[in-house]
């Protein structure tokens, strides 16, 4: 039972000030779930934009530094969780 039906199931034993606040209970959740499909929808778009096989290529053919190097020397050897963030540390080198 979410907590909208709990509201309305209860409204009757309620004053008005509990009901308006319970009304702002439910806004602000509704709040929440909007800023995370936003969220969401960012995510996506930033895996998007390096997580592709030409991207891996582009990465691997660079030439640079010892320090470039050994970054992408990391990130071809970490694990799915850690790529993102590897990615978010240095996008300029990961971001086309």
């Amino acid at each position: 039972m979410t907590h909208y039906d709990r509201c309305r199931l209860s409204a009757e034993s309620h004053t008005t000030n509990e009901l308006v606040e319970m009304i702002d209970k439910l806004d602000k959740a509704t709040l929440i779930a909007e800023e995370l499909d936003m969220f969401r929808a960012l995510k996506d778009e930033f895996e998007s934009r390096w997580n592709t096989q030409a991207n891996y290529d582009r990465v691997r053919s660079q030439n640079g530094g010892s320090f470039n190097c050994a970054i992408v020397d990391a990130f071809f050897k970490a694990d799915n969780n850690n790529k993102p963030r590897i990615v978010r540390a240095f996008p300029e080198i990961f971001i086309p």
